[in-house]
C-alpha cells in the first residue's frame, strides 16, 4: 500500500511540468496531430469541457470503442457516467491523469464510512473486531446492524454510484469524483434538460454542450450528503431542519428538493462573509492524505487556530508540496515579493492563505477571489487558565440542531430500498423521532490527539447523538429485542459567531453542563444547587428523557458516539457550578470574574463573608 508521503509526492507531478502524458487507449493522433476517434461522427461540435480535458478526447473517460463509427460497437465497453468509484481506476485515476488521487479518495472516509459502520454495529450489539482492518460501505453484510445502515444511512458516501445524468443538487448523493468535481453550465443544463424531455424510444440528439469540471466544489456540491446527519451544510447557511411547525409567525421557511423544510436561525458569520466550504476544508481533508483512517476525526486536519492566531505559521511557495503549487498554478494565483503561504498545525499547505512577514494573514475566497484579512483571537480567548480547555466552538457556536428520542423498528411486511444492492427488498426499518431544536449545543469533554505536544482534552459542544429504544427483532413471530442507548456525539455545529454566549449560560444551564432542560437555581440561603428537570425520568436508567448525564452524578460505560469523549465529572461539574454561583451576584463582565478565569481558587480564597459557595453532600 502507497504511503501517505509517497501519495503527496506523486500528486499531479505531471500537471506541474506541463506534460500531458495520455493512458495508452485514450488517443491515437495522425500524423498532423489530430486527434483520430471516431466519436465525433455522432458527437460533432460538442463544447463545455475545461482545456484539460477538452484535449484528450472521449474514449479516454468514457472508453468505448474510438474507432468505430456505428453507435453499436463504439458503445460497447462505454462508461456513460465516468468518476463513480468503481470505475475511478480507469477514468479519472488511469495512467497519468489523476491516478495518485484516486486510491486516496477510496480509503477516505467519505467513501468508507467507517466510523458510522463501526459506532452502529457497537451501538446495536454487533462491535468489530478491533484488530481487524476498518469497515467499508462496499462491504456491509445483512445482520441487523448492517441492514439498517443499507436502508438508512449508506446512501451518503461516495461510493454510491451516480446512474442519472444531470447537475448536482440539494438531492444528490455519492457519484464519486463527479460528487464535488462536475460542474453543468447553464448551456450544458439547458442542453440537457432539452435532451431529457425528447420522448423516448425515437431518435434523440445527444447534447452537443458537454458539462465541465472544477477545482472549486461550491457549496452545493457539499450539500445533498452533508444537509443530512450532523446537518453542517444547512446549519451554516443559517437553516434549521422542522418537524412540525416553525418557531415564530414571521419566520422565514423553505423546503428543499427532498420535501424537508427547513427555517432560517443564523448563519455562521464565515457564511455571511462569503466563504464557502472549500475555503476553510482542504483537498488533503476532504480527499484524504491516503492513510486509512477508522473515523472522521483522524481524517479532519483543520482547527480555527490555523487562520485565527497571534502570529501564523507559514511555508514558502516554492517549497509546497506538489499538489498544492498544482492547485496555484490552476488558478493562476501569484504573490508579493515576501509573502508565504499558510499552514496548518500538522504542516499543511493552506493555498488560499497568505502571511506577510509580521505572520499576518489574508484569506482569499477559492469561489470569490475575495480577501479577508484574519484576526488573531480576542484577548479575552486566550487569558487565564480557567478556560484554557475551550475549545474555540464551546464559546462561539450559536446553536446545533438537536432531537432527543428516536425509536426504530423492523416492519417485515413493508419494502425497504437497500441502498448498497441498489434494490427494493422485503422489510424495511423505520424510524420515529420527536420534534428538532435549534438550541445551543450542550458542553463536555473529548480528546485532541492532534494537539501540539500530544493528545490534551477539551471542552467542546456535544447533541444528542443516539438516545434511542431500537428493536434488533425481525421477526414479527418472536418477541421485541428492544435495547435503549443514551450516547451523545462531538459536533462541530458550523454555526460560528464572534458575539458568544454568556457566561451563565455555560456555568448555570443544565442544557449545557448535560442534565436535560429545566429549572437550575441556586439557593443562597441554603449554598445548594437545585435541578427540577422538564422531562420525565426515563423507564430505562433513571434520567431525565434528554439528559446525557445526571444532576452532580457521573455516567460510566458507553456514554458517547466516541469512545474518548464523555460528559463532565462530579469534580468538574462542582467547579463549573461554583463559579455559577458566583454568577448570581457577579455579572461576567465584572473584574472579579475575570480574576477568577485567570485564578480561580485565589479569588475564593479571597471572597467576602458575604459570598455564598456551594455546598455539596
Amino acid at each position: 500500500m502507497q504511503t501517505a508521503l509517497a501519495l503527496r509526492t506523486a500528486a499531479l507531478a505531471a500537471l506541474l511540468a506541463g506534460v500531458v502524458v495520455l493512458a495508452a487507449c485514450a488517443r491515437e493522433d495522425d500524423a498532423a496531430g489530430a486527434r483520430t476517434e471516431a466519436c465525433a461522427t455522432c458527437h460533432a461540435g460538442v463544447t463545455g469541457l475545461d482545456a484539460a480535458h477538452a484535449r484528450i478526447g472521449c474514449a479516454a473517460c468514457h472508453g468505448g470503442d474510438r474507432k468505430a463509427t456505428e453507435a453499436t460497437p463504439a458503445h460497447r465497453g462505454l462508461v456513460p457516467i465516468p468518476g463513480n468509484l468503481a470505475d475511478a481506476p480507469r477514468t479519472c485515476g488511469q495512467a497519468g491523469c489523476h491516478e495518485a488521487i484516486v486510491p486516496r479518495v477510496e480509503r477516505s472516509i467519505m467513501a468508507t464510512m467507517a466510523g458510522v459502520i463501526a459506532v452502529n454495529r457497537k451501538v446495536l450489539g454487533e462491535p468489530d473486531d478491533p484488530s481487524a482492518p476498518p469497515p467499508h460501505a462496499s462491504r456491509l453484510g445483512h445482520g441487523v446492524a448492517d441492514s439498517h445502515l443499507r436502508e438508512l444511512c449508506v446512501g451518503c458516501h461516495l461510493g454510491q454510484a451516480r446512474t442519472e445524468t444531470g447537475p448536482i443538487g440539494e438531492d444528490s448523493l455519492g457519484g464519486g469524483c463527479n460528487a464535488c468535481h462536475l460542474v453543468y453550465g447553464d448551456t450544458a443544463k439547458a442542453a440537457h434538460e432539452a435532451y431529457a424531455a425528447a420522448p423516448r424510444g425515437k431518435p434523440r440528439n445527444p447534447p452537443a454542450a458537454h458539462p465541465s469540471f472544477t477545482v472549486n466544489p461550491t457549496n452545493g456540491h457539499c450539500f445533498g450528503c452533508h444537509s443530512r446527519s450532523g446537518r453542517v451544510a444547512l446549519s451554516y447557511e443559517g437553516w434549521h431542519e422542522l418537524r412540525g411547525e416553525p418557531s415564530r409567525r414571521d419566520a422565514r421557511v423553505r423546503t428543499l428538493a427532498d420535501e424537508r423544510r427547513v427555517e432560517h436561525v443564523v448563519a455562521d458569520v464565515h457564511h455571511e462573509r462569503g466563504l464557502a466550504c472549500i475555503d476553510c476544508h482542504t483537498a488533503w481533508e476532504v480527499m484524504g492524505s491516503g492513510a486509512v483512517v477508522a473515523r472522521k476525526s483522524e481524517q479532519l486536519r483543520i482547527v480555527c487556530a490555523d487562520c485565527h492566531a497571534a502570529r501564523l505559521a507559514s511555508v514558502a511557495p516554492e517549497e509546497a508540496d506538489p499538489e498544492s503549487r498544482a492547485l496555484l498554478a490552476l488558478r493562476k494565483w501569484t504573490f508579493a515579493p515576501g509573502e508565504r503561504l499558510g499552514a496548518g498545525r500538522n504542516g499543511d499547505v493552506l493555498v488560499n492563505v497568505t502571511v506577510d512577514r509580521d505572520g499576518r494573514g489574508t484569506l482569499r475566497g477559492k469561489l470569490s477571489g475575495a480577501t479577508h484579512p484574519l484576526e488573531p483571537p480576542a484577548a479575552a480567548c486566550t487569558q487565564g487558565a480557567g478556560h484554557a480547555r475551550l475549545a474555540c466552538g464551546s464559546c462561539h457556536s450559536a446553536w446545533a440542531p438537536r432531537c432527543t428520542t428516536c425509536h426504530t423498528e423492523f416492519d417485515a411486511k413493508g419494502e425497504g430500498f437497500d441502498w448498497a444492492a441498489q434494490k427494493w427488498v422485503k422489510g424495511t426499518w423505520n424510524e420515529s423521532s420527536g420534534p428538532f431544536e435549534a438550541a445551543l449545543p450542550t458542553l463536555g469533554v473529548r480528546t485532541d490527539h492532534g494537539a501540539p505536544g500530544g493528545p490534551r482534552e477539551l471542552v467542546d459542544t456535544f447533541v444528542p447523538g443516539m438516545i434511542l429504544t431500537f428493536d434488533r427483532n425481525r421477526d414479527p413471530d418472536k418477541p421485541p429485542d428492544v435495547i435503549f442507548r443514551r450516547l451523545y456525539a462531538h459536533v462541530a455545529p458550523h454555526t460560528v459567531r464572534r458575539e458568544v454566549r454568556s457566561c451563565e449560560s455555560c456555568h448555570a444551564d443544565p442544557v449545557a453542563l448535560g442534565y436535560g432542560r429545566g429549572r437550575l437555581a441556586f439557593d443562597k440561603a441554603a449554598g445548594r444547587w437545585r435541578f427540577t428537570p422538564k422531562e420525565s425520568a426515563s423507564p430505562h436508567d433513571g434520567l431525565p428523557a434528554d439528559a446525557w448525564t445526571g444532576f452532580l452524578a457521573e455516567r460510566t460505560g458507553m456514554v458517547s458516539t466516541r469512545e474518548d469523549a464523555r460528559p463532565f465529572t462530579v469534580a468538574e461539574q462542582r467547579r463549573i457550578l461554583t463559579a455559577g454561583a458566583c454568577l448570581a451576584c457577579h455579572a461576567g463582565s465584572s473584574a472579579v470574574m475575570q480574576q477568577a478565569i485567570a485564578d480561580f481558587d485565589g479569588v475564593l480564597a479571597r471572597r467576602s463573608r458575604r459570598c455564598v459557595v456551594p455546598t455539596w453532600r
